[in-house]
């Protein structure tokens, strides 16, 4: 199906002339975003989809209590297959970063963006900061480093600029209790970027990983 769609916008030149319509709805959604609380409340819609964006989220077994169930809030918000696919600087990583911008940009295209190759280039950046702060597969390997069970009121206090009551609301998820925010750093970076990140930026990532998600 999704085939069919693609080649569809290849002969008409965008997904909205090709009627895809499951997404127009976060597309239009994106489109009103005018402040931080409204990007809270669209990742929290989003992860409803479910739609990846920002951080993954979800339930598991606690790491420190195999009787005990925990929701978790985990490093995530990329497109490509972790962090060093961002970070690395030799001859291959700096090519398949390359075709991924290239991607980015043709799918950009496609939604009709005047602007298509700066709107990859930006999500390229958002994504970098990311996985900058995530943990490599090696460090995720030690159970430690995906742990940091905490209160709702701490986890606000180590991302002030995230309500997690805002999201919490959203998700229908009760604002009692504690859960895994994990890696701290990771976390910590989302909330400097939802502050130094203009709202069109936010726009412009929220958009590609609504529309990737779908092809």
């Amino acid at each position: 199906m999704i085939g069919d769609y693609y080649a569809t916008c290849m002969d008409e030149g965008s997904i909205e002339k090709a009627g895809l319509n499951p997404i127009k709805p976060y597309l239009k959604e994106i489109d009103k975003l005018k402040s931080q609380a409204d990007i809270v409340s669209l990742i929290a819609k989003m992860h409803n989809a479910p739609l990846p964006a920002v951080f993954g989220f979800g339930a598991g077994a606690d790491l420190k209590d195999s009787n005990a169930v925990m929701i978790n809030a985990g490093q995530g918000g990329l497109t490509m297959q972790g962090k060093e696919y961002y970070t690395k600087e030799d001859v291959k990583s700096v090519e398949t970063r390359a075709k991924f911008v290239e991607y980015m940009t043709n799918m950009f295209k496609l939604l009709g963006d005047n602007e298509a190759a700066a709107n990859a280039a930006k999500v390229l950046e958002m994504q970098t900061r990311l996985a900058k702060a995530s943990l490599t597969p090696v460090e995720r390997r030690n159970p430690d480093n995906n742990y940091n069970k905490i209160t709702v009121a701490d986890a606000q206090t180590l991302t002030p600029n995230f309500s997690w009551a805002g999201y919490f609301s959203v998700r229908g998820v009760p604002t009692a209790g504690s859960f895994n925010v994990a890696p701290a750093k990771f976390f910590k970076e989302v909330n400097s970027m939802m502050t130094d990140v203009s709202i069109a930026d936010w726009k412009t990532y929220l958009r590609w990983m609504v529309v990737n998600s779908a092809a």
